[in-house]
């Protein structure tokens, strides 16, 4: 009898110590670490095996991680970015979190849009708030920012811009509160 595809199986529940060895087993050399936290398993990748790794996860019927739930970094300043990508198996009820260390100079990593669609958006934002390239990217264009804007806002480095205090609770404007207008 042949296997039933991915969206007709049923749910089975593994334990995440069991998930961890199938990833760890399944990845190998592309590893270089596999734990598991608070029931999710991490797994730290070099940048250059990410999407290697990320089609093993996915494709891999054993652990059939399916689902791309986020895209994100974290930048710490001069030891550079690093990138955590959540992929979720719902088939086994598992969650792995893969983090990828990129250097603080022109960050870079390959795109994971050709295998999961939904990291197109979280790219898109990464790249646009952290400054990170995502090599292969069908369209990398801003989200938020208007085109002119320049620096990347969550990066530690990144200068907010000064703004004028006003005491709260304040006046609705500052011709009321010179005219002894009511607080709010």
């Amino acid at each position: 009898m042949a296997t039933p595809p991915r969206s007709l199986r049923s749910w089975e529940r593994v334990d995440p110590e069991e998930f961890s060895r199938r990833v760890a087993g399944k990845l190998g050399d592309a590893a270089a670490s596999v734990d598991v936290r608070n029931g999710t398993i991490h797994v730290t990748l070099p940048a250059g095996d990410v999407v290697g790794a990320a089609r093993v996860l996915k494709e891999d019927p054993e652990l059939d991680c399916a689902y791309f739930n986020f895209l994100s970094a974290v930048d710490w300043e001069a030891e550079g970015f690093e990138v955590l990508v959540a992929l979720h198996s719902l088939t086994y009820g598992n969650t792995v979190i893969a983090h990828v260390r990129l250097p603080a100079e022109s960050p870079s990593m390959a795109s994971l849009t050709a295998l999961y669609g939904g990291a197109n958006w979280h790219e898109r934002e990464c790249a646009e708030m952290f400054g990170i390239d995502f090599d292969g990217h069908p369209n990398l264009v801003k989200l938020y920012l208007p085109e002119d804007f320049e620096g990347y806002p969550l990066r530690r480095s990144f200068k907010l811009a000064s703004r004028r205090y006003k005491a709260w609770p304040g006046a609705k404007d500052e011709e009321e509160a010179a005219a002894g207008g009511p607080l709010r």
